[in-house]
């Protein structure tokens, strides 16, 4: 039988019992940390630091420092000796830089530019220089000078045989075009052209034609004197005069046409020409092609105002097709005008003309260059000697001024002349045109010009931004 204990020394137990169940708790605890602590004590070891070896740390930088020179000369090297062939390899045909086009000035002297009907003709007996015998008639020499047929046609002989060498550097150029007639069926235009190989740039060979004929052309094909045909494509052309550059590659083309297609020497329209002078029409001047007409001059110099740039025509006593095409050519070979029509008299449509080939030199050039001309839109002429003595100040007078032009925008009027063009002072057309071509579209320019209010002249000054011509 058990005896009851004092409640107090319960109380005490338990309270001891309770310290000694914490006690072990803690030290199961304390177990653990430990235990744990054992686990990682590896990661707490101090990793001690190699010591830096200067030399071979210099050496190292050295030997990188010169790798990397050595890789840069090599680098270099590569580039210069492969750049141009990759240029070459990856840069487009049509980017490929090629010459610019232009044409050699073979003009000669005007006594030598001519050869006169009578040197064509072979040299007689009775027509060697000999001192005049005082007591021969002088209707005696005159009469061993006359000319009898066998003259006339050994002439027309060198004349024909002449025209035969230029015809080497023409082509006939074709326009063909698909249209639909009111039945919907598709059939093809085809119109043909006379055209003058002039030049090339080591890549494309460039003629000049008519460009009315082959203005709606979506294909373009060109004949050589050869017979061999290529395809052609029109560089650019110009309205006024209605001239179009074609362009033939020559890599289209064989070495046999290459050789026996000479290009086309361009003569003197201005100084080397005189009225009277044999000419010889080439290409289409009856209308028909490969024809041939002979003539002289009967006039030169005549003025074509056109906008910005003056030319001069040519009139022949060669009567032909109004609708002629071609070329003018004098006696030793050289153009010395394209045929043009447009700018006859009304009572002489049929009489061949052409622009004169000095003028037109640049504007070939240019077009085969594909360089854009400034464009000011103003029709000028010269000022002749009797009006500026008559109190009309010297410069040049302005015919026309274009609708919408950039001349128009700045209020420039039929009636002003020009006395300056920038810094320079212009007393005549050429010398505006020589001045204007050093400007480009987008260009600014400076004219100073005369303008009439009442019976005198006041001073205006206007600031131009030229533009391009589009039609």
């Amino acid at each position: 039988m058990k005896k009851n204990q004092d409640p107090e020394i319960e109380e005490k137990l338990e309270k001891g019992k309770e310290k000694g169940k914490e006690k072990e708790k803690k030290s199961e605890k304390e177990s653990e940390k430990k235990k744990e602590a054992d686990d990682y004590s590896f990661m707490q070891e101090q990793i001690k630091k190699r010591p830096v070896n200067k030399r071979k740390l210099l050496k190292r930088t050295f030997t990188t420092g010169a790798m990397a020179i050595m890789f840069g000369v090599v680098a270099s090297l590569a580039f210069i000796l492969l750049e141009p062939v990759f240029t070459k390899l990856l840069t487009p045909k049509d980017k490929e830089q090629t010459a610019e086009i232009s044409l050699p000035d073979t003009t000669l002297p005007e006594e030598q530019n001519e050869v006169l009907p009578g040197d064509m003709v072979q040299e007689q007996e009775d027509l060697e220089h000999k001192d005049p015998d005082p007591t021969v008639p002088v209707t005696s020499s005159i009469t061993k000078a006359e000319f009898d047929i066998e003259d006339y046609q050994k002439m027309f002989g060198k004349l024909s045989k002449l025209a035969g060498e230029v015809s080497k550097s023409m082509v006939v150029v074709t326009g063909s075009s698909s249209d639909v007639d009111w039945f919907r069926n598709v059939y093809e235009n085809k119109s043909s052209v006379s055209g003058l190989l002039i030049a090339d740039n080591g890549k494309d060979l460039f003629l000049i034609t008519n460009y009315s004929f082959l203005s709606s052309a979506t294909e373009i094909d060109v004949i050589f004197a050869t017979g061999e045909e290529c395809n052609g494509t029109m560089v650019s052309y110009d309205k006024a005069t209605n001239i179009a550059v074609i362009s033939v590659p020559l890599s289209s083309i064989s070495q046999e046409t290459k050789d026996n297609t000479p290009y086309a020497t361009l003569g003197n329209s201005n100084g080397g020409l005189r009225e009277g002078d044999v000419v010889i029409a080439v290409g289409d001047p009856m209308g028909y092609s490969s024809s041939v007409g002979y003539g002289i001059v009967t006039s030169k110099g005549s003025p074509i105002y056109t906008p910005d740039w003056n030319y001069k025509l040519v009139t022949t006593d060669i009567y032909g097709s109004r609708n002629a095409e071609g070329f003018l050519i004098n006696t030793k070979g050289q153009v010395i005008g394209v045929l043009n029509q447009k700018y006859n008299n009304s009572d002489l449509s049929n009489q061949i003309s052409a622009i004169g080939i000095s003028e037109l030199r640049s504007l070939i050039e240019d077009l085969s260059n594909q360089k854009q001309r400034p464009y000011l839109g103003l029709t000028t002429a010269d000022i002749t000697q009797a009006a500026v003595e008559n109190g009309v100040p010297v410069g040049i007078f302005v015919r026309k001024v274009e609708m919408n032009s950039p001349a128009m925008e700045v209020g420039i009027a039929a009636g002003d002349i020009i006395t300056r063009i920038g810094y320079n002072t212009i007393t005549t057309n050429a010398e505006f045109e020589e001045k204007l071509k050093e400007y480009a579209p987008s260009d600014e320019v400076k004219l100073t010009i005369m303008r009439q209010t009442g019976d005198s002249y006041k001073e205006v000054s206007v600031t131009v931004t030229l533009g391009t011509k589009t039609e």
